[in-house]
């Protein structure tokens, strides 16, 4: 289905999309900017609410959350999908995000709960990365992105180990400056995990590699 015309944004360009899986409530370190456009997928739904958040859109198959719930919720900006799809909820959030004309993606949780699904919202990184757009996962503790370009800013983030891993077969002459541990013109390949656990040393680390996709992860060390 396509979107309500009561949901088209205007002049937003970040989507937000929030889940049902997140480790812990959504709080102010999330940093939601003013002009975000909400989607929450299924349970998503919920973890909106609870945060005192109002989604501009409620979309997914509702296998697992009760569309009575959505009673009070207004009904042009629910997008049921069947549950037998080829998309998962995600998946459908972020096409509709670029049907709508945004690029610049969040996907709030989606890395805890079942695994299958977290490495599906991997993929949705690339996916958007392939169309133009760019994304970020963020289930608190965690955050996650990736890459094409030749040179990358990753901010600091306090008690974080950050991870590099070639999503394509192979990243070439990876370097990454501001790494506790040097990385220079390394070769890092999609069958073994050389850039696991490195740590910021104090500031920004600026990664730069000659070619290939890199998926970037940060994750709180307690």
């Amino acid at each position: 289905p396509t979107p309500p015309e009561a949901a088209m944004p205007n002049k937003k360009n970040r989507c937000v999309i929030i889940t049902p899986f997140l480790n812990g409530p959504i709080n102010e370190a999330y940093a939601f900017e003013e002009g975000d456009f909400l989607i929450a997928v299924d349970g998503g739904y919920a973890v909106a609410e609870a945060a005192g958040l109002r989604p501009d859109l409620v979309m997914g198959d509702f296998d697992s959350f009760p569309l009575e719930r959505l009673s009070a919720f207004p009904q042009d900006k629910i997008i049921k999908h069947p549950a037998e799809k080829d998309d998962t909820d995600v998946m459908l959030a972020i096409k509709t995000g670029f049907s709508l004309g945004m690029t610049d993606f969040r996907i709030i949780g989606g890395i805890g709960g079942r695994l299958d699904h977290t490495v599906g919202n991997l993929q949705a990184l690339s996916y958007c990365l392939s169309r133009g757009g760019s994304a970020w996962i963020d289930d608190g503790p965690n955050k996650a992105t990736m890459t094409d370009a030749a040179e990358f800013l990753l901010p600091f983030r306090e008690g974080c180990y950050f991870s590099l891993f070639s999503w394509s077969e192979s990243c070439v002459g990876v370097r990454a400056r501001g790494a506790k541990y040097p990385v220079g013109g390394a070769t890092l390949t999609n069958s073994f995990p050389l850039g696991v656990s490195n740590e910021f040393s104090g500031g920004d680390v600026i990664i730069t590699k000659e070619s290939g996709r890199l998926l970037i992860i940060t994750a709180r060390k307690d």
